[in-house]
């Protein structure tokens, strides 16, 4: 008999597993629920409009650097980086690491109830699932609890951390830890899956390590993510029996 070759699917979170409250609004960004989680925690006006103004503040940041992304002068890497270390530092001046872990808590309901579905579809008993995002891991980690039990199996986890500095993952350090996760064990096949350009490396560093791998585009957030891509899925709703069912 024949063995079923092991596949390894690489997701990204939000906006391809997350799809939360407000952060609909904002393409999926876990970080947008976060934020709102974490008014909902202040314990008095101070904290409530510490909490505004840095909120403020950051989304003066976002503005202007994405005129500068849109003059060609920053990357969206970087971009990245200083938006989501802004909002780290706010929240570690304002909470207490065990609350920021209950806030991220709140946000396990966000997960798409059609990207569940799929997956429970396309994955196979021998697959493995790692979740490889900047979202932060007390959001990750309860998220990743609720796909573990949808899909009868273990998830791997790999986030942005509020307790190191240097916890906020760049292209590069997300390349590394999917290596990492590599070293131990080789798949014959691999999926990576997201919705940004960004995601394109998920499959290049897995051709990098010899591993047929294939790029599923959902709900693509850019042209480049989408010209690149292996196959495009306008959104979950529309999955189909297979991932590449016209492959």
């Amino acid at each position: 008999m024949a063995v079923a070759p092991s596949r390894l699917w690489v997701c990204n979170f939000d906006g391809t597993l997350y799809r939360g409250g407000l952060a609909r609004l904002t393409g999926g960004i876990s970080n947008t629920d976060l934020f709102v989680q974490a008014l909902l925690a202040a314990q008095d006006w101070g904290q409530c409009h510490r909490l505004l103004r840095g909120g403020w503040a950051i989304f003066g940041l976002h503005r202007r650097l994405r005129r500068e992304m849109g003059a060609g002068r920053l990357s969206l890497a970087d971009y990245d980086a200083t938006c989501i270390g802004a909002l780290r530092e706010l929240l570690r001046r304002e909470f207490r690491p065990a609350v920021l872990w209950r806030l991220g808590e709140a946000l396990a309901g966000g997960l798409n109830p059609h990207a569940l579905a799929a997956l429970q579809r396309w994955l196979q008993p021998q697959d493995r699932l790692l979740i490889l995002s900047k979202a932060f891991l007390p959001v990750l980690i309860p998220a990743s609890v609720r796909v573990s039990a949808s899909l009868n199996r273990p998830v791997a986890v790999v986030g942005n951390r509020f307790s190191e500095e240097g916890g906020i993952l760049r292209a590069a350090d997300k390349e590394r830890e999917l290596h990492r996760f590599l070293a131990g064990w080789r798949p014959d096949e691999a999926i990576a899956v997201g919705d940004t350009e960004e995601d394109v490396g998920m499959r290049d560093t897995l051709r990098g390590e010899g591993i047929p791998a294939r790029l599923l585009a959902v709900a693509p957030k850019d042209a480049r993510l989408a010209s690149a891509a292996d196959a495009v899925l306008p959104n979950w709703r529309q999955a189909g029996t297979r991932p590449f069912a016209d492959r």
